[in-house]
C-alpha cells in the first residue's frame, strides 16, 4: 500500500483552525443571511401577487353578486386623540361598493384564516372599516369559498 504525504503546508495548529473555523462562522452566516432574505422577499412578491389576483377576481364575484363597484382602493381618513393631540389616521379598503339599496365597504381575503369574519385581525380591520367609512354595512369576501360575508356591527347601548 502507497502512503500519501501530507505538505507541511496544510498541517495547521490549533489557533489557525480556531481562526478558519471563525472565518467559515461569519461567510455561512452571511450567506444565510442573504438566503432568508431572498425568501422573505420571495414570499412578500407571492402573497401581494396573490392577493391582486384575489381583489381581481372579487370585483367580478361582486359584480355577480349584484353589488357595483363604485372605486377601487377607496382612501378613508379619521382623527383620533393621543393624550388629548389629533393624530390622523389613513385607511385604504379594497372597494367601496353599493347593493341592494345601501353601500358597503368590500374587504378581500384569501388564505385559511384571514378570511374568517371572527378571525382577531380581520374582525378589527372591519371595525375599523366599519368607523371610518361609516357606511351601511363591510363586506367580507371570501376568495377561497368565493363567498361574501355581509357584516353589521351592533354596539351596546
Amino acid at each position: 500500500m502507497m502512503e500519501v504525504a501530507v505538505p507541511e503546508t496544510l498541517h495547521m495548529d490549533s489557533s489557525q483552525f480556531a481562526m478558519l473555523l471563525f472565518i467559515a462562522l461569519i461567510v455561512g452566516a452571511m450567506v444565510f443571511s442573504f438566503l432568508r432574505r431572498l425568501y422573505v422577499q420571495w414570499i412578500t412578491y407571492w402573497r401581494m401577487r396573490v392577493g391582486r389576483v384575489g381583489e381581481q377576481q372579487a370585483a367580478k364575484l361582486l359584480k355577480q353578486e349584484g353589488y357595483s363597484v363604485i372605486k377601487a382602493q377607496p382612501a378613508g381618513r379619521m382623527t383620533m386623540r393621543v393624550d388629548g393631540r389629533p393624530v390622523e389616521i389613513s385607511v385604504r379598503a379594497d372597494y367601496l361598493v353599493t347593493g341592494k339599496g345601501k353601500t358597503f365597504i368590500a374587504e378581500v381575503k384569501t388564505g385559511d384564516r384571514a378570511p374568517r369574519p371572527t378571525h382577531g385581525d380581520t374582525r378589527r380591520q372591519l371595525l375599523e372599516y366599519s368607523l371610518v367609512y361609516q357606511v351601511d354595512g363591510v363586506l367580507l369576501v371570501d376568495m377561497a369559498a368565493k363567498k361574501i360575508h355581509r357584516i353589521e356591527f351592533e354596539y351596546a347601548s
